[in-house]
């Protein structure tokens, strides 16, 4: 599908929902009050729906400032012009992250703490954090990005791009998305690594080594594929790992290996566990939830050089993260791993 073609549809549709959401407010917020009352699964619907609506509201912000700055910025050619331009949609980014973060906060009475955030100064780095929620994705923004200064390059899945903001705005800044589907896995390496060209030293680059959300009946199906390899030695570390799945190595080992000095930082997390989609959120796993964050970073020197010793870096590393969100999660006492 064309990218005209795919806004086309989707900027008009997500415009239409807001309005909807909006004017049918006073309709739709008794009726969810009532059935949270009524179905326990569906507890935190009055507020589930409020932060949707917060949400149509920031895409629909989006949409309108990224016109603006189009207009103001995107038509110009000169150096100076294209260099507002990308700072204009870095903090438009930031906004709409942040935007979504209070709304979240203060409908479901998060709290946030982070542990390891001195290792956050200093030049960009190559960002691989644990993913296992819708809610996790703007962390990174809120929490490093922000604070730090920092400009961050995503490796984002192709899906993604039905979201009107992330496709007009993440396809104006330096980010790769990356078709999971497709069989040039090549190719898709080579995308990533193009993150890393003329990469200033307040940029970052983030990649989910996981390739995609954590959840139990994810882990049960990835174990199944790797047991059906014959991989004894695979399928006993990926046992063992009950809070990750499995590193997709393609993409975080070429990243590593085209890397042109920075060091890496990983980020485990908990807090947002029973909520690897939308419809879970209904099941109130997010009301007065402490989400805990811990960064850790290995520089650049201590990285290994070979194919093989990064590959064994990748495992050694995903194997503390298990342990780093084992004990993050072990902290809290209002947190469930969700079972096949």
């Amino acid at each position: 599908m064309s990218t005209a073609l795919r806004r086309a549809g989707t900027i008009p549709l997500f415009l239409l929902l807001t309005a909807l959401m909006t004017v049918t407010l006073p309709l739709w917020l008794p009726v969810a009050w009532l059935v949270s009352g009524v179905f326990p699964a569906a507890r935190t619907a009055p507020r589930v729906l409020a932060f949707l609506t917060a949400y149509l509201w920031c895409e629909t912000i989006g949409i309108v400032v990224s016109g603006w700055l189009w207009l103001r910025h995107g038509l110009g050619r000169s150096p100076e012009a294209r260099k507002r331009f990308e700072e204009g949609n870095f903090a438009l980014q930031f906004w709409w992250a942040n935007a979504l973060k209070r709304a979240a906060e203060r409908l479901f009475r998060l709290r946030f703490v982070v542990e390891g955030d001195e290792v956050l100064g200093g030049d960009g780095v190559l960002l691989l954090p644990r993913h296992c929620s819708i809610g996790d994705t703007i962390l990174p923004v809120v929490f490093y990005c922000v604070p730090h200064g920092r400009r961050l390059r995503y490796v984002l899945k192709r899906e993604l791009l039905l979201d009107p903001c992330l496709d007009i705005v993440g396809n104006r800044l330096p980010n790769y998305f990356a078709d999971r589907s497709s069989t040039d896995t090549a190719r898709e390496v080579a995308g990533v690594q193009g993150l890393l060209e003329e990469l200033p030293a307040d940029h970052s680059v983030l990649i989910y080594p996981e390739g995609t959300r954590f959840s139990a009946a994810k882990r049960a199906h990835v174990l199944q594929r790797i047991e059906a390899r014959g991989d004894a030695a695979a399928a006993a570390r990926a046992r063992a790992r009950t809070h990750v799945l499995p590193p997709r190595p393609a993409g975080t080992l070429g990243l590593l290996e085209a890397n042109p000095g920075r060091d890496v930082v990983f980020m485990a997390h908990t807090g947002f566990e029973q909520s690897s989609n939308f419809a879970q959120l209904f099941n109130g796993s997010w009301l007065d939830t402490e989400v805990r964050m811990r960064f850790w970073r290995v520089p650049f020197e201590a990285l290994p050089t070979t194919p093989d010793g990064r590959r064994a870096f990748l495992d050694e590393q995903w194997d503390r993260m298990e342990r780093e969100v084992a004990q993050l999660v072990g902290d809290r006492a209002d947190v469930t791993i969700d079972s096949p």
